[in-house]
């Protein structure tokens, strides 16, 4: 950290966020490419529709789809919005994570999980799917953002083992009633993720903020896409970046507040 501070915060911010861009045309490649069983190391990456290889000019993150018109340089077919979208939102979570964070190691670590959980996001709302293998990777960083704060790792596994259950149990309770998944095993998981990384106070927050977070993006997903159910884990996964990011503060702020 004594590194970051002697680079003027301007500076900063623009470093984080040409990192958050890069790392977010990674999002969009991972998040095309896993759910359809190829490898992120399976070639170049290729337009949908002529199958051209994309040179450097055609990928450079949010720029390449602005000076092309969201369109293919070579074809001209319509490039989703999907791909400038991510890179977006991953860069600005990196300046946020930047602004929010003071600890290098916790900061080291959320510029680590927030691409992951960027993939998971977009995978859960394109395909309704959290694969093990990244709720994996963002289980043992929990684990790492854990021991290297409160470092009661035991709890934090006990913590995780009953809500996971929880989870699973919900879920076969809401499918005896109504016939269909209602809180989905990937969804438990990311639970359970959320109890290994935060102390008791924070992960009330967490579970608090997921709660209000489900509402809001359950009804807009339902009037938007005319669906009867959603995608829980962006709630999740959101709520958990926020609280990764300043659930202590939260939780502060709303003891002062309580007490007046």
């Amino acid at each position: 950290m004594e590194t970051l501070a002697t680079i003027p915060l301007p500076l900063l911010y623009v470093i984080a966020a040409a990192f958050g861009l890069v790392f977010g045309s990674f999002v969009t490649a991972l998040s095309y490419r896993l759910p359809r069983g190829k490898s992120i190391a399976d070639g170049r990456s290729r337009c949908s529709s002529c199958k051209r290889a994309l040179t450097v000019r055609d990928l450079i993150p949010v720029f390449s789809w602005i000076f092309h018109k969201g369109a293919c340089r070579q074809c001209g077919a319509r490039i989703s919005w999907r791909y400038p979208a991510i890179e977006l939102v991953t860069a600005t979570l990196f300046v946020l994570a930047i602004v929010f964070v003071n600890d290098p190691v916790h900061l080291g670590l959320l510029l680590l999980m927030t691409p992951v959980m960027m993939v998971l996001v977009v995978i859960d709302m394109e395909h309704k799917r959290l694969p093990n293998s990244l709720v994996l990777v963002l289980a043992v960083s929990a684990v790492a953002w854990r021991w290297f704060g409160d470092k009661d790792v035991l709890m934090a596994f006990g913590v995780a083992a009953l809500v996971l259950a929880f989870g699973i149990l919900v879920d076969a309770a809401y499918k005896a009633l109504r016939g269909q998944s209602g809180l989905g095993l990937g969804d438990a998981k990311l639970l359970a993720v959320g109890a290994l990384a935060l102390p008791i106070g924070p992960f009330l927050v967490f579970m608090t903020l997921t709660g209000m977070l489900g509402v809001v993006f359950g009804a807009f997903w339902q009037r938007v896409m005319r669906a009867r159910s959603f995608p829980f884990g962006p709630a999740i996964l959101a709520s958990f970046w926020v609280c990764l990011a300043s659930g202590a503060a939260i939780l502060n702020g709303l003891v002062s507040l309580l007490s007046g």
